[in-house]
């Protein structure tokens, strides 16, 4: 399997539907509308763990070394999903209309 995965053209399939799905969700959350309020909380949210993402990975990189945390894939996973959640509430409060 890591095999296949390490090819480019499967690379760039996944990113290619990556970024498709991403386009289909964003088109998604313009059918919503948000209230002020809960779209400043999602940035606040963003910004938040924007800075502790950092720190996180910053205090790993210090304690195991960076070539460690490059090549634990448990941590990777982890900052992968991490990072996707968050993204995907960002898109969908700036996708989505403000409710007045």
């Amino acid at each position: 399997m890591g095999a296949l995965v390490n090819s480019a053209p499967v690379q760039l399939i996944i990113i290619a539907l990556a970024i498709y799905a991403f386009v289909k969700f964003c088109s998604f959350a313009k059918k919503y509308s948000l209230p002020g309020k809960v779209k400043l909380s999602a940035y606040i949210l963003t910004a938040l763990s924007l800075f502790i993402m950092n720190y996180l990975f910053s205090a790993a990189k210090t304690g195991l070394g960076l070539a460690a945390v490059m090549t634990n894939p448990t941590l990777m996973y982890i900052a992968l999903a991490i990072s996707l959640v968050i993204v995907f509430i960002f898109s969908f409060a700036l996708m989505a209309e403000t409710k007045e």
